[in-house]
């Protein structure tokens, strides 16, 4: 999803019980990559200061924010760090996967459109923060930790045992759509966090490759679900610029919601 200030978008966990335990799951939260975390898990062991530093390690890797980035300094025309290569060349990957609707060099287009910072080059977010909570979800099992669910700015994994979670409705005030999830990913892509209104409908952040120009339609998102979090948070734009309707070859499991907003 190419959301480049806040990092948001309209899958939000609503973290509750393991449907096949009694006992309650610890839950912490903090704030990385401009939005909230939350993590809810079983086990005795504190792991806020390791799943704080995961995520700050690939901030530190992936944010066109920040001058000092691996990302920034790439897109000045420094070489690539290792850990920075490894998701240029995942994004390659998943270019060709989707045909092109998902192209991350498009950082002066999403400036232009009025959405990201000024500047030209490599734009990751439709693939960093789902490749940021896939590594909290290896850093986590790494220490023992299997039943848990981690959300990042609505970016979801779970990880063994059966967790709820919601999609928010593009509607204001409209139901959540609820689902049940177990070793399984989410991620969603919409028009209704980052957006300009005009006569067409609503000018989205989300950038159509093909064009260098904004997606405009109106209020709608796409969820997809996946076995790990970077898989679902590219092919959600993906779909997202392909537009309901079109079902591409290789798309993992996904559905769309839609509705309007009063004006």
């Amino acid at each position: 999803m190419r959301i480049l200030a806040m990092l948001l978008v309209g899958c939000s966990a609503l973290v509750l019980t393991c449907c096949k335990k009694s006992d309650d799951p610890r839950v912490i939260e903090g704030r990385a990559m401009g939005t909230d975390w939350r993590l809810a898990y079983r086990g005795d062991r504190e792991v806020r200061a390791e799943v704080a530093a995961e995520i700050e390690r690939w901030e530190q890797v992936l944010s066109q924010w920040r001058a000092d980035s691996d990302l920034s300094r790439f897109n000045r025309g420094e070489p690539a760090s290792a850990d920075l290569q490894r998701v240029l060349d995942l994004a390659g990957e998943f270019e060709l996967k989707t045909g092109g609707a998902f192209d991350a060099g498009v950082l002066a287009e999403v400036h232009r459109a009025g959405f990201g910072p000024e500047g030209e080059g490599v734009d990751l977010s439709a693939i960093g923060k789902g490749f940021a909570v896939d590594r909290v979800g290896e850093r986590l099992r790494s220490m023992g930790i299997d039943h848990f669910i981690f959300e990042l700015g609505g970016e979801v994994l779970a990880g063994e045992g059966e967790w709820r979670c919601g999609v928010q409705s593009p509607v204001p005030g409209g139901e959540w759509k609820k689902l049940s999830i177990s070793n399984q990913a989410i991620a969603t892509s919409g028009n209704y966090y980052q957006y300009r209104k005009s006569n067409d409908g609503m000018i989205s952040h989300i950038i159509d490759p093909a064009t260098g120009d904004p997606i405009v339609r109106p209020p709608v998102s796409v969820t997809v679900m996946a076995e790990d979090c970077a898989t679902a948070d590219v092919w959600a734009t993906a779909l997202f610029v392909l537009g309901p309707g079109v079902e591409p070859e290789g798309a993992p499991e996904f559905f769309w919601m839609s509705g309007e907003v009063e004006p």
